[in-house]
């Protein structure tokens, strides 16, 4: 689930891990705490493997370089699946556990 909410991220433009984790932690509040760079960084590594974001090295404010992460058309190609498998999910979730 988690893979598919940062696709969604990089929706909005390019970011690097920790952008990427404080983005998610201030829409999240609370729920925010689950993430963590051991979590992220990993999956930022296997959404590039299967070829749905792509990296490329970009210069901080800071003078350090950082690894910054842009979605592919492959990305988008999974994200619009995702969504439409999430909406299916809700509409079941919603009919099965809370109609009763």
């Amino acid at each position: 689930m988690l893979d598919t909410v940062v696709l969604r991220v990089l929706c909005d433009g390019d970011n690097y891990g920790f952008g990427i984790m404080q983005h998610l932690m201030s829409r999240l509040g609370d729920d925010g705490a689950v993430l963590k760079g051991s979590t992220v960084y990993p999956l930022l590594h296997r959404l590039e493997d299967r070829g749905y974001v792509e990296s490329y090295w970009r210069s901080g404010k800071r003078g350090t370089d950082r690894k910054y992460y842009r979605i592919t058309k492959a990305g988008r190609a999974c994200l619009t699946q995702r969504k439409k498998d999430w909406r299916q999910v809700a509409r079941i979730v919603r009919r099965l556990v809370l109609s009763h």
